[in-house]
């Protein structure tokens, strides 16, 4: 590079990788892990172009939106926060570079999924989440909890607690559950992918 300078990416950051339907306190207790041991967070938003079923209620917008306003309103350096859709892969056996050509580069991979773990390459640095609570914080638990108008605002961060109301994200996820087998059916015969 002329002038001498290069620039040379060594930050240390560190990955979690998600669907985040909804985002919920355990996702963000693994954001703070995060960036308590590395220097940059990247969450990876996954699964990008679904949405509008029961397992997958809300767009890739709605999700970005969740993920950065619980980070900003936890007080994270948002200049540290990346938020990054990546979109599915037909080929796990190519699914995480895939993922490594859409996001800045990491050290490490923060995960407690068996499958994910599985498809990462052995040379790939994994970590497993310090604070699991996966029989509470999971996103089919509080989506099956906000159809049965159980207590599901105490498992997500307040700012997305306030934008599913915002959206009227209740009344969606009810209608998607009554119309769970219709969306199969049609995205069946339709050729598409759930």
């Amino acid at each position: 590079m002329e002038g001498g300078l290069e620039f040379v990416d060594s930050t240390n950051r560190g990955l979690m990788i998600g669907r985040y339907q909804p985002f919920h306190l355990g996702h963000l207790s693994l954001a703070e892990q995060i960036l308590s041991e590395c220097e940059e967070l990247v969450v990876a938003l996954g699964s990008p172009e679904a949405s509008f079923t029961f397992n997958d209620p809300f767009t890739a917008g709605e999700r970005i939106t969740m993920v950065h306003e619980s980070l900003k309103k936890r007080g994270l350096q948002m200049s540290s926060c990346y938020v990054i859709p990546v979109p599915n892969s037909d080929n796990n056996y190519t699914w995480f570079e895939s993922i490594r050509s859409m996001i800045p580069k990491v050290k490490t991979v923060y995960s407690g999924n068996q499958f994910v773990q599985l498809l990462l390459p052995e040379t790939v640095n994994v970590k497993s989440p310090s604070f699991v609570k996966y029989k509470i914080f999971n996103g089919t638990r509080i989506r099956n909890l906000i159809v049965r108008n159980g207590n599901w605002q105490d498992l997500v961060p307040i700012p997305v607690a306030l934008f599913i109301k915002e959206i009227d994200g209740v009344s969606r996820l009810k209608k998607l559950k009554k119309t769970q087998g219709e969306q199969q059916r049609v995205l069946a015969t339709s050729g598409l992918k759930r």
